[in-house]
């Protein structure tokens, strides 16, 4: 099977207050970050990250998310963590990066939990270690983070860091594609094509390959457009183009 590990840019900052900025003056806001108040801390760390109603200065994120995060806020040393891997406001540091990834993601943070994974897939920052990859992608992906279910299918697929299991595989290609992440329709298609963790049926792996438009894809269709009839492709285009994803 042709497989890679799908990826993520560490830097994604998150605004979980955005409601409450709305409602509070950066004023207000400087002042209760001032006092020590965790939260205010972050988003203000937020903010000079995103430029908002602020220039963008790292500097200035990294000192709040960095006061945040020493009281315990996931999403600061989430954050936090960002920062380092990305070497905004600081040298880039992945050792450093990976330690406050892995205190948020020990909080339940999702995204933390996908990226302390593929550090640990990529050995980035810590040990290459696949068990510890597949802990974390496990952790992240029954929280329904699409990305994580693609790369623990991927997992299974290869039997790194687990046991080979094809049918646990395909599972969580589903579960990833059916949020329409474009990898994971291509790797369920290609497990359909193929017949591997599911019985071989080509007219669905039309349909998932259809959905996933990347090359890879194209070069199966064209395979299968010479083994499928003009109605069965029909069909699967048909039933592609009133495909929808669903939340998770």
């Amino acid at each position: 099977m042709q497989l890679k590990w799908v990826a993520v840019i560490f830097n994604v900052w998150l605004l979980l207050s955005s409601a409450a900025w709305a409602e509070e003056t950066l004023t207000d806001l400087i002042k209760r970050a001032e006092q020590g108040d965790a939260v205010a801390q972050t988003d203000l760390g937020a903010k000079y990250a995103l430029g908002s109603d602020v220039a963008i200065d790292y500097r200035e994120a990294k000192k709040w998310f960095h006061l945040a995060a020493l009281q315990g806020n996931a999403l600061a040393q989430y954050h936090l963590g960002v920062i380092y891997a990305n070497g905004e406001g600081t040298p880039a540091d992945l050792k450093t990066a990976a330690e406050w990834y892995l205190k948020s993601a020990e909080q339940g943070d999702v995204l933390a939990q996908f990226n302390i994974g593929l550090m640990y897939v990529n050995g980035d920052g810590v040990p290459k270690q696949y068990r510890e990859a597949h802990k974390w992608f496990k952790k992240a992906a029954e929280q329904g983070d699409a990305l994580a279910q693609v790369n623990l299918g991927l997992m299974f697929i290869r039997g790194e860091g687990v046991e080979k299991n094809p049918d646990e595989a395909v599972k969580w290609f589903k579960l990833s594609a059916q949020q329409g992440d474009k990898n994971a329709q291509y790797h369920l298609g290609l497990c359909y094509f193929e017949g591997e963790g599911v019985p071989k049926d080509h007219q669905l792996a039309y349909m998932w390959l259809t959905l996933a438009a990347t090359n890879q894809a194209h070069a199966i269709l064209d395979e299968l457009n010479q083994e499928l009839t003009a109605e069965q492709i029909a069909n699967e285009q048909q039933r592609a183009a009133q495909w929808r994803p669903t939340a998770h």
